[in-house]
């Protein structure tokens, strides 16, 4: 028998796995998903087994005999085993590559470790009032529900709960990042009873692999994690729910493999049986047709939306990056006693809006009060949106009254197809987590206020945009009318020339069906092409290209 088995060491992302003889005494005992102990080079490595055979493919060599069985029980479940051939596939990494990828570093040796500590000020609070709407909505929610509109956190917290007592199996819960996590966990975890696991890069490497096969051992009812916890082992039957599934942060960006952790678990769903559901404070931008069901609101929210126009501000002699409008409603706010939080896109900034060019200016024109760049004591708070992330202001609720976006234009001035749509999603997420800190008026100043975007942000016309997203993508033939791959090539040193070179090569090999775009430098002065291609495509070759190139299927941006 003959297991292949890719070592858990450092490797380069094309080495898949290598064939071991299997010895008499482990013929019974071995599995598909265990880890082994090989011998590697002149000493000792783990690794883990991704499938077992009878004989050896290849002649050339004579395979060595597994030293020893690390472990009995499989790291990898046989779902996991499924998503990573899918995932190898779709992405074009070799399968050893995604194995590890997913199996977590084991500790040297046993060592107690503290738990991790959660620090959060956030409180999740649902009024008496919308109990009953609540409780008819889960009564009534199927298990064919896949998209769910939420319009604060409290309710979609409450949702945990409320489905972790229904479900036999377990719930994984992705969150884009850690600070969310942070502040959901420590509350879901007192209402139930301490069954509740989270799972992120923030962990040590004992804590990681505790929390892993807490997880794979169904020790824990309730799961938090990043984009990586599509990997996890869940159980059969389980339930994925994506919080804010609209968020650029399920896609991986900045290391090999670049997947997107929404395809991936839909993979997963349909390999586990597992039901799925996307969760979003925004209506989703595509040609298919999907059914939304509104989750009620944790309490009625009140908040005002005001668009205050930059273009007309900029006709004025004395033109300022805070509109008199809005330095009028920021007086009246603090002479109501309520605070007043001002975001910029940017800390700094040589030329235009900045959190340091809007503190300067807002000193020199508000007296009596406490202005701060310090989230702890403040009557007017400067800072980046990053603040709200977390519920960082969840001490402050119920004395914070106008929330004010100074810009946000430097996102809409990107060059890439996807630039509104992005702004949209964040737009409504800011929205949210304002509803759900308890402000009761939200300002943006816009330098495009009647652009279709901010139409659809503040007065709902949603159906608008995206059908003018929809119309401006299919003429220049973008997704979802096409699929696209970004390829970026790394120069060698010594020839100057030699992306060019291999940019031709390439096109001279793919399928002629697909249309490229391109050779061209991307902001990370790679020389890059865009294929657009359909799905029955074969780019299987892309598999076979060098370690110069790196792929990105299906990019969040083109650039």
């Amino acid at each position: 028998m003959i297991a292949k088995v890719t070592p858990l060491l450092r490797l380069p992302s094309k080495v898949d796995v290598f064939d071991y003889f299997v010895p008499d005494e482990f013929t019974s005992r071995i599995k598909e998903g265990q880890l082994v102990q090989i011998p590697w080079r002149h000493e000792k490595a783990t690794g883990v087994v991704l499938s077992l055979a009878q004989t050896q493919e290849s002649k050339k060599f004579r395979a060595r005999p597994v030293a020893s069985i690390a472990d009995e029980n499989p790291i990898l479940t046989s779902s996991q085993l499924d998503l990573i051939q899918k995932f190898s596939d779709y992405y074009f990494v070799a399968r050893g590559s995604v194995a590890r990828m997913i199996v977590p570093d084991a500790p040297e040796k046993k060592i107690t470790t503290k738990d991790y500590a959660l620090a959060s000020d956030a409180e999740f609070r649902i009024a008496k009032s919308q109990l009953p709407a609540l409780e008819q909505f889960a009564s009534t929610l199927s298990d064919q529900a896949s998209h769910i509109t939420i319009s604060d956190v409290s309710s979609f917290v409450w949702l945990i709960v409320r489905l972790s007592k229904h479900t036999q199996s377990q719930l994984l819960v992705l969150v884009p990042n850690i600070e969310m996590i942070n502040a959901m966990q420590a509350t879901v975890q007192i209402l139930c009873s301490g069954k509740c696991t989270a799972i992120h890069s923030d962990l040590n490497k004992t804590q990681y692999w505790n929390a892993y096969k807490s997880i794979r051992d169904a020790k824990s009812n309730i799961i938090f994690s990043t984009r990586q916890g599509v990997f996890l082992p869940i159980q059969a039957n389980s339930i994925i729910i994506f919080f804010e599934s609209t968020s650029d942060d399920f896609k991986q960006y900045d290391q090999h493999p670049k997947y997107d952790a929404r395809i991936a678990a839909n993979w997963l769903a349909g390999i586990s049986k597992s039901q799925l559901i996307f969760t979003s404070s925004s209506s989703i931008v595509t040609n298919k047709a999907l059914s939304y069901i509104n989750l009620p609101p944790a309490r009625s929210h009140n908040l005002k939306i005001k668009i205050i126009d930059m273009e007309q501000e900029m006709t004025k002699k004395d033109f300022s990056i805070m509109a008199d409008k809005t330095m009028g409603r920021v007086q009246e706010t603090i002479n109501a006693q309520k605070k007043v939080v001002i975001l910029s896109l940017r800390e700094k900034s040589d030329k235009g809006v900045s959190v340091e060019a809007l503190y300067e200016i807002l000193t020199k024109s508000l007296k009596n009060c406490n202005i701060s760049t310090d989230k702890n004591d403040f009557d007017v708070l400067v800072a980046t949106p990053n603040i709200l992330e977390g519920l960082k202001l969840s001490s402050k609720r119920g004395s914070l009254g106008l929330l004010i976006f100074s810009s946000i234009e430097p996102l809409l001035a990107i060059p890439d197809y996807r630039s509104s749509e992005r702004v949209y999603y964040r737009l409504q997420h800011w929205k949210m987590l304002a509803q759900e800190l308890g402000f009761s008026e939200l300002i943006l100043q816009s330098y495009s206020p009647n652009s279709s975007i901010m139409r659809a942000f503040a007065y709902d016309e949603v159906d608008a945009f995206i059908k003018n997203e929809l119309e401006h993508r299919k003429e220049l033939q973008y997704p979802p009318f096409v699929n696209l791959i970004k390829l970026s090539y790394r120069r060698k040193k010594n020839n100057p020339y030699d992306d060019e070179q291999a940019a031709r090569i390439l096109k001279q090999e793919l399928d002629s069906s697909v249309k490229i775009l391109g050779p061209f430098v991307d902001k990370k002065k790679k020389l890059s092409i865009v294929l657009k291609f359909n799905s029955k495509t074969d780019l299987s070759m892309l598999k076979e290209l060098s370690k110069d190139w790196s792929i990105d299927r299906d990019p969040e941006n083109v650039l």
